[in-house]
């Protein structure tokens, strides 16, 4: 009995399992994998794709913030953070440079005290991030991980996938696919919405 469950652990552990179909018998090839390696994760990728992960952590928080009605925005706040919504959402590409400037007008909508109440708001994403990766083992096959990539994919919608995304294509915007980060800009527009 012992043999037989030992057997079909590593059949699970080698992509077959107990019963399982070949892509031959079932007509289908396996789908392509979507997957970044974990090489991309060079820490030179990881430090130019930084601006457009602050820009997605903060976006997500202002739309926490704006759809619980924790922020009191006056309307020509509401104005300048829906327009920068409504640039995130066509501009065609982001990259660090358009993404460090989207979230300094984004701050800049704010008042001193909205920007430390932001602020506060991000420290503790930040935070449950650290908890949740002091937590967690993480092995690559093929290079060590990026503490940086894994923290901000504890953070952001879309996780992981997103940060893989932008690490392999650094001018991508991810508010202009349909996805998480889109819902999260089109909850954010939605609050601001008089």
């Amino acid at each position: 009995m012992t043999r037989l469950v030992l057997i079909a652990l590593a059949l699970t552990a080698l992509g077959g399992g107990v019963g399982a179909a070949t892509p031959a018998a079932t007509g289908r090839g396996l789908p392509p994998r979507s997957e970044v390696p974990m090489s991309v994760q060079t820490p030179q990728r990881v430090q130019a794709a930084l601006p457009t992960l602050r820009l997605l952590r903060t976006v997500r928080v202002l739309a926490d913030l704006t759809a619980r009605g924790a922020l009191a925005l006056a309307a020509p706040a509401r104005a300048a953070l829906r327009a920068e919504a409504q640039a995130l959402a066509t501009a065609p590409t982001l990259g660090a440079s358009a993404a460090g400037q989207s979230r300094e007008r984004l701050l800049s909508a704010l008042t001193d005290a909205q920007r430390t109440q932001l602020a506060r708001a991000e420290a503790d994403l930040v935070r449950r991030a650290e908890l949740l990766a002091a937590r967690a083992r993480f092995a690559a096959p093929d290079g060590p991980v990026n503490r940086t990539a894994m923290l901000y994919s504890f953070q952001l919608p879309g996780g992981f996938g997103t940060v893989q995304a932008l690490l392999a294509q650094p001018t991508l915007n991810p508010y202009r696919t349909p996805g998480p980060n889109a819902a999260e800009l089109e909850r954010l527009r939605t609050s601001l919405t008089p």
